[in-house]
């Protein structure tokens, strides 16, 4: 398949280019210089046709445009093709587009104003499209009928995506390049480094695997800088975590915040597959102690909407095999359960409990969670015995009846009172 990267000094208008091509994910297109930061791709799809057309950051002189070069060839993609934006034909243009033509990339130029062909050197490029009033109609009708649809055994139809969402600086876009094994999203401790909504796909068990990389929201006003950008960013986001197949939230070992708990329950009401990964363990000391405390801190907080899966990791530590290994459990995870669900089977499970007694008070249940924290899986039980009165004859007989209510012969799982 061929890739376009569209390219050009700053503000020549590339990101409004890939957005009349990408109508669903559109990067933030504004006059302020520098607004796209990273590589950002889509995929134009059709019955006929199939290509991938990119976003890149605008470059100010030949070093920059080097430099540019350099992350494209790390991505290690075949049939690399480039756009090449103008809005007039300078000497540094020129330059950049010799260092092109000497590499023998396919090179087309095009502008969004008519410009004379007298003003470049034509032979440098494959095809230009600076002649009409509207090139972009022509531009758009030459990809079509240059990019024949293939039909290839090893694309898997069964594709997978993966939105990676938090707070400003958790992690996400460390987090995000360790999957990928390269450096693709731009990492900084300053806010809003990840501007536009970052994607790439990998092959995983002969699966494909298409991760997201969204935006941070930022928690304090006082450091809401630039509203506009967030805003949008967060739109992208949105519109992403909605087409995901697994929503991962990613949160800051170092920050725990009510904020957290508000994450949660509204991203685990989207009815989908949800992991909650604690990046930077790596800087916390004791580390049994904390989980402990992280869990007493989120169960005594938060009513469950559905399942949490909750894994203590290191972005920059923990292995790439590891992560995503994690990542494939939850695709492919049986504890799952709406909390909604498990509170509807309550009734007729205090029923079968109403023979256990102590004082003559019946035991009785009020609410079920359910979670998973390092691969070990938990109910959180509500009811109305004190913990010290639940002896092991009462969990035996509750597990039992849960295993055979919820399907889990063979499961294993832990009951907290």
């Amino acid at each position: 398949m061929n890739n376009y990267f569209i390219i050009g000094k700053v503000n020549e208008g590339k990101s409004h280019l890939f957005n009349l091509f990408s109508k669903t994910h559109k990067t933030i297109s504004n006059p302020k210089a520098n607004t796209t930061i990273d590589v950002i791709r889509k995929n134009i799809l059709s019955e006929n046709f199939e290509y991938n057309i990119y976003d890149t950051p605008g470059f100010f002189k030949f070093s920059d445009f080097i430099q540019l070069l350099n992350k494209i060839s790390v991505l290690r993609l075949d049939n690399i093709k480039f756009i090449y934006l103008i809005s007039s034909f300078t000497n540094e243009d020129l330059k950049i587009c010799k260092q092109l033509y000497s590499k023998k990339y396919s090179l087309l130029l095009f502008s969004f104003k008519k410009i004379d062909k007298k003003d470049y050197i034509s032979n440098l490029f494959d095809k230009t499209f600076t002649n009409n009033s509207d090139n972009f109609s022509s531009l758009k009708k030459y990809l079509s009928n240059n990019n024949e649809k293939q039909i290839s055994k090893d694309k898997n139809v069964n594709k997978k995506t993966i939105a990676i969402f938090g707070k400003e600086n958790t992690g996400k876009s460390t987090l995000f390049n360790k999957i990928m094994n390269i450096s693709l999203s731009k990492t900084s401790p300053q806010l809003h480094t990840t501007r536009d909504s970052v994607n790439w796909d990998i092959q995983y068990k002969n699966q494909t695997l298409e991760f997201i990389d969204t935006a941070g929201f930022i928690r304090g006003r006082s450091k809401r800088k630039n509203l506009v950008f967030e805003k949008l960013s967060l739109e992208q986001s949105e519109y992403f975590i909605k087409k995901s197949s697994l929503i991962i939230l990613l949160l800051d070992a170092n920050s725990e915040s009510r904020l957290d708990l508000s994450l949660i329950g509204s991203l685990s009401k989207r009815n989908k597959p949800f992991l909650v990964l604690v990046n930077k363990i790596d800087l916390i000391d004791n580390k049994t102690l904390y989980q402990h405390k992280f869990l007493k801190y989120l169960s005594s907080n938060h009513n469950y909407y559905s399942s949490l899966n909750i894994y203590f990791i290191s972005a920059l530590n923990s292995s790439k095999s590891k992560i995503l290994q994690i990542i494939s459990n939850q695709l492919h995870n049986k504890f799952f359960f709406k909390t909604s669900y498990l509170n509807k089977i309550i009734k007729s499970i205090n029923g079968e409990l109403g023979k256990i007694r102590k004082n003559s008070k019946e035991f009785k249940i009020y609410f079920i969670t359910a979670f998973t924290i390092n691969q070990k899986n938990y109910f959180k039980i509500s009811c109305n015995f004190q913990k010290k009165d639940i002896k092991l004859h009462i969990k035996t007989y509750l597990s039992k009846i849960l295993i055979r209510e919820l399907k889990l012969k063979g499961v294993n799982f832990s009951l907290i009172f």
